[in-house]
């Protein structure tokens, strides 16, 4: 999508600063600003950010701009409205940043091997599909928690099975690195929770719910960063279940220290 979006021909109505809207008017999306130029006499333009959005609808031949301050600004009588609501989706939905703030994650004393690229797999892929899409749907799509889920226990199974060839062994190490997982798994299950808020939204407050959404997939990275600091030391324990209750003594002392 460019910058700069074609301009459209439609009327405005609603109301802006206590101003009744009744014109013709201009409409251009430029950038993240939705750019309506009105009332040719004074030329007056109404500009609205699309973080001002909680959402976007085109039915019935117009396109309502539901606003956080409870405005709403209705556009008619153009034929674009459709494809004009989606360019408003894709402004908006630009899916941000998930690892930049998170310690564990690319760090080379907490990345032994490639069991640190295992860890956070899935959830990498899933930023990949959702920053290269710029609809809704498809990055809620993307993050199937239940999905993470299984790929979560499927990696601490493997691990198990790397280190070791007792069964005994292997259960008590993936019992382990589950109780280190907990927070995680919680995460993906709240992340869970605001995705089927957003896949049912109205389009009236679908933008707001895609924050929460995306606010929610962003404390599932932190929580998984999170899990995987507190593994490192496990993973890299060659002594396994007999050193289990010495891990669990000095994260003891870590939590109840000052």
């Amino acid at each position: 999508m460019s910058s700069v979006d074609a301009t459209l021909s439609a009327r405005l109505h609603g109301s802006w600063h206590d101003r009744s809207l009744d014109y013709d008017a201009a409409v251009q999306l430029t950038g993240r600003t939705l750019r309506i130029a009105y009332d040719d006499a004074t030329r007056m333009v109404l500009e609205i950010a699309v973080d001002d959005l909680q959402g976007a609808e085109s039915e019935h031949g117009e396109l309502r701009l539901f606003r956080h301050d409870g405005k709403v600004v209705t556009l008619s009588g153009s034929p674009h409205f459709d494809g004009l609501r989606n360019r408003l989706e894709a402004a908006v939905c630009v899916f941000p940043a998930q690892t930049l703030s998170l310690r564990g994650f690319g760090s080379e004393r907490s990345a032994p091997g490639s069991d640190h690229d295992r860890w956070f797999e899935a959830l990498l892929t899933a930023r990949r599909v959702a920053e290269e899409s710029r609809t809704v749907e498809t990055q809620r799509r993307a993050f199937d928690a239940e999905r993470m889920i299984r790929h979560a226990q499927a990696t601490r199974e493997a691990w198990a099975s790397d280190r070791f060839e007792r069964a005994p062994d292997r259960r008590a190490l993936v019992a382990e690195l589950e109780e280190l997982g907990v927070g995680y798994d919680a995460a993906l299950r709240r992340m869970d929770e605001a995705a089927s808020q957003l896949r049912h939204a109205p389009n009236a407050t679908q933008f707001a719910h895609w924050r929460e959404w995306t606010g929610r997939v962003g404390r599932a990275f932190r929580a998984a960063d999170d899990a995987w600091t507190a593994m490192v030391p496990v993973l890299a324990d060659s002594r396994g279940a007999q050193g289990s209750m010495w891990r669990k003594l000095i994260r003891g002392e870590r939590r109840s220290s000052p």
